[in-house]
């Protein structure tokens, strides 16, 4: 196995989310198969494809989509995507109304 970078698998609380989506390239994914396996793949393989998605939801994603590449055809990456956000409500209950008021995150 060729020795190179260190990669640690993405997480949603590590990346920018403002879109609640990342791109994970199929050099990063193939990378971090090769560094968890020990092996040195350098395609984009079914294998490495269910590797990938299995180990995303493992590490809290929502889901993924492999996309190819425009031109080519080939594997590009996977697009992962953020878990839906969790929304704490306050409930009150007047006299003839229910009242569901969502908590502000940055209070």
């Amino acid at each position: 196995m060729t020795k190179g970078r260190n990669f640690t698998f993405p997480t949603p609380a590590k990346a920018k989310l403002k879109d609640h989506s990342v791109f994970c390239t199929s050099e990063r994914i193939i990378s971090l198969y090769n560094q968890a396996h020990g092996t040195d793949r350098v395609r984009m393989t079914d294998t490495i494809k269910n590797w990938f998605a299995h180990e995303a939801q493992n590490n809290g994603w929502a889901g993924g989509h492999f996309l190819p590449e425009i031109q080519t055809g080939h594997n590009a990456g996977c697009v992962l995507f953020t878990p839906p956000n969790q929304v704490n409500v306050n409930i009150t209950v007047t006299e003839h109304t229910l009242v569901l008021m969502a908590e502000d995150p940055d209070a």
